[in-house]
């Protein structure tokens, strides 16, 4: 089977990581795999199938808004690919429309919750668009039923390709948050939380922020106002090391399509605590294998917080009840699933 990936640009976001899963995995499986990508490559992810630049914004001018569908549409029709697999909703948009009247079976992929997008003109737009679509994967209940529009939908879990079992790690007393330094992430709620713990019981913690942004400057001033202890990591190429060491994994998103660290931390065994996003309740089990604070409120997530901080106890039983998950993550099964996708989404 020969497939085509699309995505706007490789960077060190969590759908990259997916693509970079996805595509080697389907490679180990011969089949043949081409990467296509329209702006930027940050060289950050180890890609074993060809990837090419398709450059569709070589100017901003209004004729190239329209002419970058065409340019995309030959190219499609040069390489005959049995199946399109595309990320992202820009991408998916750009993908639809210019694929419209082709026979080809094309799939789009959600890799954030729909109620992300709060402009109701590409709210609109973007749901129009998707009707037109072969096939739409998504990655919690929420969204599978918000887009019971599309014909065919499948939800899907993010894959783990590489991990270890999360025994006999040796632990240390540290709270990991990995993701981009942006508002969406909700670092600044974390934060605040942080500042309404018992300042005896923090202390015992280091404070780990692996990610890079540009909200990095202020959330550095607002550790430093609410007197906070906080090691600003930056980007980590490899992730693996701080989850072996980390207790907990702390995400405190205000949207997440699913949360690949609330997955990655599972083959760790990190003990997981989120705010209350649609990712999160597909992935944690509030009370059994992880900690959902109420709201996004910071005095809700201290709450929650506060307690594993206490209990070593309730941080083992998370971790040993999250471990019962890993099977849904492992790669051979993901592949498994997405290769019966498709088949269904050609018919």
């Amino acid at each position: 089977m020969k497939i085509l990936f699309f995505i706007s640009a490789i960077r060190n976001g969590g759908a990259e990581r997916v693509l970079q899963a996805l595509s080697n995995a389907f490679l180990e499986v011969n089949h043949s795999c081409e990467i296509v990508y329209f702006e930027e490559d940050l060289h950050l992810y180890d890609f074993k199938c060809k990837k090419t630049h398709l450059n569709i914004y070589q100017n901003r001018s209004l004729l190239s808004k329209f002419s970058k569908f065409i340019t995309i549409r030959k190219f499609i029709k040069s390489k005959k690919p049995d199946v399109i697999i595309s990320f992202m909703d820009q991408t998916n948009i750009n993908l639809i429309l210019s694929t419209m009247f082709m026979k080809r079976n094309l799939i789009i992929t959600e890799h954030v919750s729909q109620d992300l997008l709060k402009s109701r003109i590409w709210r609109f737009i973007r749901d129009f668009s998707y009707r037109f679509a072969s096939g739409l994967s998504v990655l919690s209940k929420a969204d599978f039923e918000y887009y019971k529009f599309v014909k065919n939908r499948a939800i899907i879990y993010n894959p783990i390709f590489e991990f270890k079992n999360g025994e006999n790690i040796q632990k240390e007393d540290i709270i990991l948050s990995v993701g981009r330094l942006e508002f969406v992430k909700g670092y600044d709620i974390y934060f605040e939380a942080l500042s309404l713990i018992d300042k005896n019981l923090l202390k015992k913690w280091k404070i780990y922020v692996a990610g890079s942004g540009s909200l990095e400057a202020d959330l550095k001033k607002i550790a430093l106002n609410l007197g906070l202890q906080i090691d600003f990591l930056g980007y980590k190429e490899d992730i693996a090391k701080l989850y072996e060491k980390a207790k907990i994994l702390s995400l405190s998103s205000r949207s997440e399509g699913l949360g690949n660290v609330l997955i990655e931390s599972i083959f760790y065994g990190c003990a997981r605590i989120s705010t209350p996003t649609n990712g999160a309740k597909e992935l944690i089990n509030d009370g059994f294998d992880g900690f959902i604070s109420e709201d996004f409120s910071p005095k809700a997530y201290a709450l929650k917080l506060e307690k594993m901080l206490k209990n070593g106890d309730l941080l083992s039983k998370f971790s040993a009840n999250a471990n019962l998950r890993k099977p849904q993550f492992k790669i051979e099964n993901i592949i498994d699933q997405w290769q019966t996708f498709i088949k269904e989404c050609e018919k």
